[in-house]
């Protein structure tokens, strides 16, 4: 949009804003409907002269404000759009760093200085462009039937009513294994749907644990332990497969004279024509026609009779369930709605109804929320557990893996049923009130989460079947305010230390004041250039943590794909180990910095040189979250080159499946062992090598920002 355009079209806002029509607003300057419209069209640019008039004409403090805006130069950061709600602050950052390019162009300026410069210039750009980002996600995550499905849609208001009860969710709710994959639901041009398909190998692979299950003799056995779930495909997948091969397990109504026939199961049938694992698999994947299955959306359309929101539950039902002929199965389902998610127009939300966690809680699909500066994890948990086992186990090891944002990014939400928390008693006496209620179950949340440091910002009990879903809204509404708030203090820091750095320069006092407060930040630096010893974890820790509580059909179904599976992913756990070494090796270090800071930033006579000592601190912590995140490409190198590619190692693990009871035991003590081999044993010192590199170049970029003592 060229920059007239968008003069044009902010001005009609404004217009609107004001109340005024375009052509009461031609008629109140003398000029034509048509010149007015070539206007806002930005078919015409205006003259200053010409803007002051239109904004006389309009009034009020917000045009007034825009036409100030106009003359303004940017030539470091991209000049935002006009509806920027923090235009006055970016403008305060690229006006410090043009102040910052004129003196780094004056000659004869020493090094360290012209260092500084150079990282506040891309501090002021990386951290506007951050600001300027109104694009936030929320990620509900938390246990099977948390209710996050059913929250969710009363928060958007994706509800269906009901004459028998409280009115039925969009998304299909249950309890749990109802929702195939993760749901996205964001702002689009109407009401529809979206699908990111699973490739045909993905659908094959399926097929294949499903046949397996079928087939294998010792299934019942292996049923006891893992619960509902012995073929190997969780509960949704194995409908939504049945009902693509059109293979349902059909059940009979009772008779008059209480006698049921029995129940058939189409694909044991099936199953039992065919004789075969193989057989079978092609021949399911045959009824599928997945050659026919290349549709990726669906739209309500605005003729329809039915109701879009009665519509878009019944089109996600079949998309969800394997009943529509034209999609295959989903990878991702994407909801789309014409209204702003949160009911804010002023924040691009969408909102991740995550898949439930089971038995593994260590999945990509949910720690890579943690990493991201704009998202919001809402951790849910039933009342009854709260917290839930698998949002302590998320929590953990984001602090295990050095995730340093979790104040800021998470939230916990508890989802209590009418008349839980009336049932709570303190001290053997029954709470008064749901308040008292949830107010009991408060303080055990935060004696066990103490280091989360949970207000009334940051959780939030709400009753899915009473409570109002504005409460929600709000909610989920100041968790990204607080995050963007973060954001906002972040930049002013910036600002204000490279104002400070351009004021200081001709002043050779204040040299000798950045000489003083950095001595001792000098002096630790180099004390702790060089690591000790090797941190007491190996990168192969969390791969076996999971393994040894995973449900048995789930390794089986992780070792069927060599490893590369999403419930269980070898290489992400693999990631997620070589992450938690570097983090127990450097946090303390991290921590042993920011000590040192802090000593210096409460000595009043160090003022001066206060802003350097944030500088480096920033320096410090942008290093150290390099670091860890590149570090888990070690750990996944390690899976990629060597592991995955171990045919004998897979086809070993494999053939457990067939010895009985023990299989989970068995391919753990495999997956141990496979670290002891030629090629699993360098996996520690690939990593450590790569942590005492990154941290030596940590230090080093920290230490050239300091003037020479």
């Amino acid at each position: 949009m060229s920059r007239d355009v968008a003069i044009g079209k902010h001005l009609a806002l404004l217009r609107e804003r004001a109340g005024i029509r375009q052509h009461e607003l031609a008629k109140r300057l003398g000029w034509s409907t048509a010149m007015m419209s070539r206007i806002e069209s930005g078919e015409r640019a205006l003259s200053s002269e010409e803007l002051d008039t239109i904004a006389g004409a309009i009034g009020g403090e917000e045009v007034r404000h825009f036409i100030e805006r106009l003359p303004r130069q940017w030539s470091v950061i991209e000049e935002p759009s006009f509806d920027e709600p923090d235009s006055d602050l970016i403008w305060e950052a690229e006006q410090a760093a043009q102040s910052l390019r004129s003196l780094a162009s004056k000659p004869d300026i020493k090094p360290f200085f012209e260092r500084r410069l150079a990282r506040y210039e891309e501090e002021l750009r990386s951290s506007a462009l951050n600001l300027l980002d109104r694009r936030y996600r929320i990620a509900l995550a938390g246990s099977i039937a948390a209710g996050k499905s059913t929250a969710s849609c009363r928060a958007e208001g994706l509800e269906v009513p009901n004459p028998k009860g409280m009115p039925t969710p969009v998304l299909e709710a249950g309890r749990g294994g109802v929702t195939l994959c993760e749901v996205h639901v964001r702002r689009g041009p109407g009401y529809g749907i979206l699908i990111e398909p699973c490739t045909d190998e993905e659908v094959r692979q399926y097929v294949s644990d499903f046949a397996r299950g079928l087939f294998d003799p010792s299934a019942d056995e292996r049923g006891a332990e893992v619960g509902d779930n012995p073929q190997g495909v969780s509960r949704e997948i194995d409908r939504a497969l049945r009902n693509m091969a059109k293979l349902p397990r059909q059940h009979f109504p009772r008779q008059a004279d209480g006698s049921r026939q029995a129940s058939i199961d189409h694909a044991r049938v099936l199953a039992e024509k065919t004789g075969d694992v193989r057989a079978f698999t092609v021949e399911v994947l045959d009824l599928m026609q997945l050659h026919k299955r290349d549709r990726r959306d669906m739209w309500h359309r605005g003729d329809e009779e039915k109701d879009p929101l009665v519509w878009l539950q019944n089109a996600f039902r079949q998309v969800n369930n394997g009943l529509n002929p034209e999609f295959s199965l989903p990878k991702r389902i994407e909801i789309i709605v014409p209204n702003a998610p949160l009911g804010d127009d002023a924040y691009i939300v969408t909102l991740i109804d995550t898949q439930g966690i089971d038995d593994v809680a260590g999945r990509a699909d949910l720690e890579q929320h943690f990493d991201d500066a704009h998202t919001i994890v809402v951790l849910c948990t039933k009342f009854d557990e709260a917290p839930s086992v698998h949002i302590r186990n998320l929590l953990e090891r984001a602090r295990a893996a050095g995730v340093r944002t979790l104040e800021k990014q998470t939230a916990v939400l508890v989802l209590p049923r009418p008349d839980e928390a009336i049932q709570m008693t303190e001290s053997g006496v029954p709470v008064e009130t749901v308040q008292d209620g949830y107010d009991l179950k408060a303080d055990q949340i935060r004696l066990k989460l103490p280091w989360l440091k949970l207000d009334d910002r940051s959780l939030l009990f709400f009753n899915s079947a009473e409570d109002n879903p504005e409460q929600l809204r709000g909610f989920l509404r100041r968790r990204i305010d607080d995050l963007r708030e973060s954001h906002r203090v972040r930049l002013k820091e910036i600002v204000a230390g490279a104002n400070a750095l351009v004021d200081d320069f001709e002043r050779e006092q204040a040299e000798e004041a950045l000489r003083q407060a950095s001595r001792p930040l000098v002096v630790w630096l180099q004390n702790n250039a060089a690591l000790a010893g090797p941190p007491a974890s190996h990168v192969q820790d969390s791969l076996l943590d999971a393994t040894d509580t995973a449900h048995p059909a789930t390794i089986r179904a992780s070792v069927a794909r060599e490893g590369n599976w999403p419930r269980l992913s070898y290489g992400h756990h693999l990631s997620h180990g070589a992450r938690t070494m570097a983090t127990q090796m450097l946090e303390p270090k991290l921590h042993g910095f920011r000590e040192i800071a802090s000593n210096v930033m409460q000595r009043d006579e160090l003022a001066a040189g206060h802003h350097l000592v944030l500088q480096a601190v920033r320096a410090m912590e942008e290093g150290f979250d390099g670091l860890i995140r590149k570090v888990q490409l070690v750990g996944q190198s390690v899976y990629s080159d060597d592991l995955e590619g171990d045919a004998d190692f897979w086809q070993g693990c494999v053939r457990e499946w067939k010895r009985g009871a023990g299989y989970r035991d068995r391919v753990n003590r495999r997956n141990a062992g496979w670290f002891q081999t030629d090629l699993g044993k360098d996996a520690d010192t690939r990593v450590v090598d790569l942590i005492s590199e990154e941290w030596s170049r940590t230090v080093g970029a920290v230490t050239e920002l300091m003037p020479a003592n």
